[in-house]
């Protein structure tokens, strides 16, 4: 299986709008947080607080929390 960040899940998403736009509007509702704040974590400028907010990330991409972003 091929490894893939956050970004990298992002950026497969096709580059019609919607299914993006679905994807970031989906994990600010599960999480509570504004779509600018789900952004910046899909671009890993900051990442979540809380492991509740990666579990959910980690949970809606199929990628493992620990490869989420890159080190």
């Amino acid at each position: 299986m091929e490894k893939i960040t956050l970004q990298g899940y992002y950026d497969k998403l096709e580059n019609a709008t919607y299914p993006k736009t679905e994807f970031v509007n989906r994990v600010a509702y599960l999480t509570g947080k504004t779509t600018s704040t789900v952004r910046n974590w899909i671009s890993g400028r900051t990442r979540p607080d809380d492991p509740a907010h990666v579990q959910i990330l980690s949970d809606q991409t199929g990628i493992p929390a620990e490869e989420l972003w890159k080190e």
